[in-house]
């Protein structure tokens, strides 16, 4: 949209105070990312409670701000799909487990509309940098503790007083010096790479948009490239090629004449096909590249095993758990570390997917992701000329999408926030475009501004 272009957003009430969404939405990206470290430092009894305040207050500030959420914003599949994990307690394996996450799906799912309701799209970018940044500094902070005054790797603080604590439990092994892998307050080396290229992209994205200086933008940048050279994912690589690679097309677009764009984007899809299929065509070359073996780590197994238990269950799934607990029998022997503990994952959102939900849910997932691609870009490249800010849904979808084949991640914890962020933003939009347009919408949609009743930008800060 012009950058001149007024748009009505859900903003607090009259009043000097200070609003407190954006901080709120910086802890909360904190902790749905960094959950991890948070149940390493105080224990899960501790972490619960912390996060069940955390949403209270969150809820508690939204409404208390006169913010609203328009239901006509809720992404309809977003919601199907999180409606198929609570209703599968109903036929679940483990009806107990799936209730307390259900319950968990349904905070995180909240969590994620009440940000993009309560805040615009540059506020949420900065309060998910600031999150993601403050990530980063903690895990290298950690990792040289380790390294040089602990000088011996460190378990969960919770767990000081088990007889014997599994290699694979480990919060920070101390390689910070040795060149890595390194953990992180994460406690695992993938999902603070992830976390070093959403802080990447976020970074880029407010320097497009002239939101960021320049010696934050040189800083940030290094922090995260040596969190992600540290870190060494494979999977975080190929999503950061992938990422680089949109953003090099939308560059393009943004600086061809008009009637050079389809020829640019039509170029790019086919490269896009071509690399993909060579990919796939060539895994075994392509993982020795990326110094992984052919069986992506062990996870051609994990899925093998997941599909066949998939079998028994192919309509609804085996009913919504999560991450795995290893006191369940069909997951404690499952797939078995070398250490002896059982694995946590499927290591790929869509096969998770149609495990736990079965088609049903799988399909769901599916096209959630293909939705949300395609929406983020059509909005990227609508506004290519006249809002950077734009570009972040896309390129976090590019990311999510291309970690979701070798990660469960997608649909838990930060990364499904971002989905459901997203995703109401998106809808938020859709419902100021149709009023625009002339399309009639919900009167009773608090979509509308403040005290003054002029409308405020939809990314205004």
């Amino acid at each position: 949209m012009p950058a001149d272009d007024r748009i009505p957003v859900p903003v607090a009430v009259p009043g000097s105070r200070r609003s407190l969404m954006p901080a709120l939405g910086t802890w909360a990206f904190f902790l749905t990312f960094s959950g991890q470290g948070v149940r390493d430092l105080v224990g899960w009894w501790a972490f619960g409670a912390v996060a069940a305040l955390s949403a209270v207050a969150l809820v508690l500030v939204f409404f208390a701000e006169g913010h609203r959420v328009p239901w006509r914003a809720l992404p309809p599949v977003t919601t199907a799909y999180v409606l198929v994990c609570l209703l599968s307690v109903l036929w679940s394996q483990y009806p107990e487990e799936t209730a307390l996450a259900g319950l968990l799906m349904l905070t995180t799912s909240v969590v994620g509309v009440l940000l993009a309701c309560g805040l615009s799209l540059r506020q949420m970018t900065d309060a998910l940098s600031r999150a993601l940044e403050a990530t980063l500094v903690l895990s290298l902070l950690l990792e040289a503790y380790v390294a040089m005054v602990l000088r011996h790797p460190l378990i969960p603080l919770y767990m000081q007083d088990w007889d014997e604590v599994p290699i694979s439990y480990y919060w920070v092994n101390g390689d910070l010096f040795n060149g890595g892998p390194i953990q992180g307050i994460v406690g695992n080396r993938n999902p603070l790479a992830f976390i070093a290229l959403l802080t990447l992209l976020c970074v880029a994205v407010r320097w497009a948009d002239r939101r960021i200086r320049p010696a934050g933008l040189v800083i940030w940048t290094a922090v995260s490239l040596l969190v992600l050279v540290l870190t060494d994912s494979a999977t975080v690589s190929v999503a950061l090629v992938v990422c680089a690679a949109s953003g090099l097309v939308l560059w393009l677009v943004r600086h061809v004449p008009h009637r050079w764009r389809p020829v640019v984007l039509t170029t790019a899809a086919a490269i896009g096909v071509v690399l993909v299929a060579a990919a796939i065509g060539l895994h075994s070359q392509v993982t020795a590249v990326l110094g992984r073996s052919s069986d992506m780590s062990g996870r051609w197994e994990i899925w093998q095993r997941v599909l066949a238990l998939w079998e028994e269950h192919t309509i609804l799934g085996w009913g919504w758990i999560m991450y795995w607990v290893p006191w369940l029998p069909v997951f404690a022997t499952l797939v078995v570390r070398p250490d002896g503990t059982p694995t946590m994952s499927a290591h790929n959102a869509y096969i998770e997917a149609l495990f736990q939900t079965g088609v049903v849910g799988a399909t769901l997932v599916v096209v959630l992701v293909v939705l949300l691609l395609y929406r983020s870009f059509r909005l990227a490249l609508r506004n290519i000329d006249s809002d950077a800010s734009v570009l972040l849904p896309a390129l976090l979808m590019t990311a999510l999408a291309v970690q979701s084949f070798t990660e469960s991640r997608l649909l838990s914890e930060g990364n499904w926030v971002v989905v459901c962020a997203l995703g109401t933003w998106l809808g938020l939009h859709r419902l100021y475009e149709r009023g625009r347009n002339g399309t009639r919408t919900d009167s009773t949609a608090p979509v509308r501004a403040a005290s003054t009743r002029t409308p405020t930008r939809l990314n205004a800060s």
